[in-house]
């Protein structure tokens, strides 16, 4: 299933260009491989279930990744025990003026 995908350096404008060659950038729609694969695969859903299914093992694969970077994190030591618990009191919400 792996489809030729090729973006053309004229597809994407330069910071030097005119704000009008953002503008027509932005109306289109360029797909990387993933995105071309996953429509490719969510066009053969027929059902509620499937695509519950396909979520789920979206969602795996995800959290898999995530559980190797934390693994990795651990096992370099650049995350500890102190990490953690810095983290259960940390406040990373945006502040908002009153």
């Amino acid at each position: 299933m792996d489809r030729p995908y090729k973006q053309t350096q004229s597809e994407v404008p330069h910071a030097s260009e005119p704000m009008a060659a953002y503008d027509r950038a932005a109306s289109r729609t360029i797909f990387n491989k993933a995105q071309i694969e996953l429509l490719d695969t969510m066009a053969s859903v027929e059902s509620d279930e499937e695509l519950m299914a396909l979520k789920h093992a979206i969602s795996e694969f995800f959290a898999r990744r995530a559980d190797e970077e934390m693994e990795r994190l651990w096992q370099s030591g650049e995350w500890n025990e102190q990490t953690l618990e810095d983290l259960r009191s940390a406040h990373y919400r945006t502040p908002y003026k009153q």
